[in-house]
């Protein structure tokens, strides 16, 4: 089985003239009801601080997402912990999770861009040993009987009281992975893990370091527990799929070729049963159960609609049915109430 999500980057479209932000925000809202008739497995949003980005907070898009679906699982890959207070931080997860009557799914992590910490005036150095804190406070509020207190170097909290998410122990928890050193913090801490812009093989090899770490500190992990994100563009004529990929990087300016920092498996172009085997293969040399594609950005919006619905309609279905070589570790059981 592998699940399909939809990542998305909430964004103004660089195609109108004169952008706007109510509507854009609009638009988005009516593609994740869409995602859910098309039954994806959830939506993660992202969170940036910069131009022509609209999930500087994304919680309060999840709190609108929860209030107009049903069944779609949500999330943000990831919530830059440096920039909140780590006690605000438990205290919307536990709200949400209860909102969406438990389908929350957690990210955290450090921030991928210090021009955004920066914005706030915090130093690149401080982004990582703020996010340790953050952990141990995020998890410890939520996961503590009684007031929870914390003395660390950035962060203090003192008989600190979170209402317990409706998951228990905690909703799915979820780390973005780039590097040996990523994959193996995500395994010891008991956190799930995504990885993106690398090739395939260099995926797995991160995986299999996630997955070593995870064997050590007594964590037996599968597929649930990984996942791959990658942009598909889909069309019933594969060519025209094709020829879409230089326009998706349109923002970046006139390009011949992808970003220098993209795998050239990073794209994932052609007609539905291209796309899916190109997926299947990709999930089968990672181990990953989870597929994430992009959203609205960095595809035109008609490009990501006519997408959209190909994948849902043709190849979410046949991830859905895949059984993926190798031992299928069941996912632990998460109790609701």
């Amino acid at each position: 089985m592998i699940k399909s999500w939809i990542f998305e980057l909430p964004s103004i479209d660089v195609d109108l003239k004169e952008p706007a932000t109510g509507p854009a925000y609009d638009w988005f809202l009516r593609e994740w009801d869409q995602a859910e008739a098309l039954n994806f497995e959830g939506v993660f949003l992202s969170e940036h601080h910069l131009p022509n980005y609209l999930s500087q907070s994304p919680n309060i898009l999840l709190a609108a997402m929860a209030m107009r679906t049903s069944r779609l699982r949500m999330g943000v890959m990831a919530l830059t912990a440096p920039m909140y207070h780590p006690s605000r931080l438990a205290e919307e997860i536990a709200m949400l999770d209860h909102l969406s009557k438990g389908r929350l799914e957690i990210g955290l992590a450090r921030g991928a861009n210090p021009i955004e910490v920066g914005l706030i005036g915090m130093p690149a150095q401080e982004m990582q040993p703020r996010l340790l804190e953050a952990l141990d406070i995020v998890e410890g509020a939520l996961t503590t009987n009684g007031p929870f207190n914390y003395d660390g170097q950035f962060y203090k909290c003192k008989n600190l009281v979170v209402p317990r998410t409706l998951q228990q122990p905690l909703p799915p928890r979820w780390w973005p992975t780039a590097t040996p050193e990523s994959a193996t913090m995500a395994a010891r801490r008991g956190y799930k893990t995504c990885a993106a812009f690398l090739s395939a093989d260099r995926i797995a090899e991160n995986f299999d370091v996630y997955r070593a770490a995870a064997a050590a500190a007594g964590r037996v992990v599968g597929p649930d527990d990984l996942g791959i994100r990658r942009i598909v563009i889909i069309n019933e004529d594969g060519d025209k799929a094709r020829s879409h990929i230089k326009d998706a990087f349109r923002s970046f300016g006139p390009i011949e070729a992808l970003p220098a920092w993209f795998s050239s498996d990073e794209v994932v172009a052609g007609t539905p049963d291209e796309v899916a085997l190109a997926l299947i293969d990709q999930c089968e040399r990672t181990g990953a159960g989870h597929l994430l594609i992009y959203g609205g950005w960095p595809l035109s919006r008609p490009v990501f609609e006519h997408t959209v619905e190909l994948y849902g309609r043709e190849v979410l279905p046949r991830l859905l049915n895949h059984s993926l070589r190798g031992r299928d570790i069941a996912e632990p059981e998460r109790s609701v109430g």
